[in-house]
Order: structure tokens, then sequence, then C-alpha cells
């Protein structure tokens, strides 16, 4: 059986056709994905006992920070929009960026929607150190939790940044002793905008 060349380009011409027919069939839908909003957690101290000076620090170590949707799916708030995993940060609670909360914990692209709170894993250094010198322990109860949530409801909207504030008293959170300091957390959001 003999096959011309009118055959094989008809044959050519109609499987494209058909080809592209089928293209376009798989490409049309009636879907439209949102874009993402995004989450920036900052750090605020309050500190009126010891004062904010580059010689003077009390490090936390941040392991984990999520948020949480509605329907309790927790989305990971990384470092940065460039960062594809968290990895444990150190902050200095008295950096004169957070004490005017400016300094930077997380910051990542999340779904657009309603969010029911804030979790975080943080763990804080076993000393304070005053004048650059002073070498101050710090003593952290034996049943200390290092998860902490913040029950906070807020929106993400769609292509626009949300604010949360982050604030550590270190008046309350760190009691002074004779010689040491007592580890008491006490952090809460100050504000979300």
């Amino acid at each position: 059986m003999k096959f011309g060349w009118k055959s094989i380009s008809s044959l050519s011409v109609a499987l494209l056709f058909t080809l592209l027919a089928l293209f376009n069939v798989s490409c049309q839908y009636d879907y439209s994905s949102p874009l993402p909003g995004i989450i920036e957690v900052r750090l605020k101290t309050v500190s009126t006992n010891i004062p904010f000076d580059p010689l003077n620090n009390f490090v936390i170590k941040v392991k984990q920070v999520d948020a949480y949707r509605e329907d309790l799916t927790g989305v990971v708030i990384f470092e940065d929009l460039e960062a594809t995993q968290r990895t444990t940060s150190v902050y200095n609670t008295l950096d004169f960026r957070a004490r005017d909360s400016n300094l930077v914990m997380g910051l990542t692209y999340v779904p657009p929607g309603r969010y029911v709170g804030l979790a975080m894993s943080i763990e804080p250094s076993e000393a304070v150190i005053r004048d650059g010198y002073r070498i101050i322990p710090v003593e952290i109860p034996i049943n200390f939790e290092s998860i902490l949530v913040f029950p906070q409801v807020f929106e993400v909207k769609e292509s626009r940044t949300t604010y949360i504030k982050v604030t550590v008293d270190l008046d309350l959170t760190l009691e002074r002793r004779a010689n040491t300091y007592r580890y008491i957390p006490h952090y809460y959001i100050s504000s979300i905008e």
C-alpha cells in the first residue's frame, strides 16, 4: 500500500488541529487564585530597669514563628521573603531597634484570610550582660515551656502587609533577685496593623 505526500500532509494537518483543539480545551478553566498577603512580626521591648545600651544585652533564641488560620492550619513565618525554611535566630531584646519596634523576627508571604493567632518558640539566654562586663545569671524555671501562644484574631488582605508587634516587658519578664534574675515570660501582641 502506497501513501502519497498528500495523504501524509492531510493526516499531519488533521493531527495538528486535533492537538490544538485538545490543548485549548485543557487550558480553559474558571479559577482565580488570590495574590498572597505578607505577615511581618516585629519585636518591641519595654524596659525601665535595664537601660537600652550597646553594652547591655539579654538574648532570646526564636526557633519557630507560626500564624494560624481560622481552620487552624499553621503557616510558618520565615525570617525574610527570600527564605525557604525557618532557622533559629538570635535577637537582643535590649537592641535599640527593639525599643523602637524595628527588630523584624519574621516576614513571609501567606494566603489572605482570617487568622486566629500566633505561636512562637522562644528560649531565653542564661545570662543578662550589664555594662559590657557584668554577667548576671538568669534562673529558668524547671517547668519552663518555650512555646508561647498569642490568641488574637486578625485579617491578612491580598497584596497587603500585616504588621504584628510582639512586645516583651523585661521589667516583668526578668524578676530581680539578690544576684540573679528569674525568667517569667511576659510577652504579648501589642498591635496589629
